[in-house]
């Protein structure tokens, strides 16, 4: 009895192991495909060199706009519809890039 080949296959298995030396029928299971796992790709966070041509006007808008969008977000977690939790760490970081490059203007 040959375990690792499917019934149909067996009968002529044994016939080929009748003819065939036994060394050429070794029986080797075959191998499952190797599971490949996808990398997560490495976020980018936000580059402040887009930033850096904006009026001080514009900077508060991006601000409010930024703060409105992190609000929702929590909106989001909090009504339980879908979130992409890394969104979070990137707007409050481009949060922080803002205030910092209209503070600087501010006391220029």
């Amino acid at each position: 009895r040959i375990p690792c080949l499917a019934p149909a296959m067996r009968t002529f298995a044994l016939v080929l192991l009748f003819v065939a030396p036994a060394a050429a029928l070794r029986c080797t299971p075959i191998a499952a495909p190797a599971v490949v796992r996808a990398v997560a790709p490495i976020m980018a966070m936000p580059s402040i060199d887009d930033a850096k041509n904006l009026s001080e006007e514009e900077l508060v808008k991006e601000i409010d706009n930024a703060k409105k969008e992190l609000f929702m977000m929590r909106k989001n977690v909090k009504t339980r519809q879908q979130v992409k939790p890394h969104l979070f760490t990137h707007t409050k970081h481009r949060v922080a890039q803002l205030q910092s490059l209209l503070g600087q203007r501010q006391s220029a």
